[in-house]
């Protein structure tokens, strides 16, 4: 490895997000740190709740944004039954 070496995410995403993006966030660099902000925030929800935050974010059942308050709810009703 050079020293050079920069670690990168890459995924596909629709058109329709490219040109969201494009549109939305167009300023040179506000994307990687925007979208760096929110790896590490969902990468923190994972590590704390594991398994449960991945499955309520691809099921749908509530927005990264939503997590934390569902979360509580969930660790509630576990521990009273």
């Amino acid at each position: 490895m050079s020293d050079d070496y920069k670690p990168r995410f890459s995924f596909e995403i629709s058109e329709e997000q490219k040109q969201r993006a494009d549109t939305l966030i167009s300023v040179y660099g506000i994307r990687k740190s925007l979208f760096s902000i929110i790896l590490d925030d969902v990468l923190d929800l994972i590590e704390s709740h594991g398994n449960m935050a991945i499955g309520i974010i691809l099921d749908g059942a509530a927005k990264p944004r939503e997590i934390i308050p569902s979360m509580a709810k969930v660790e509630k009703k576990v521990k009273n039954g």
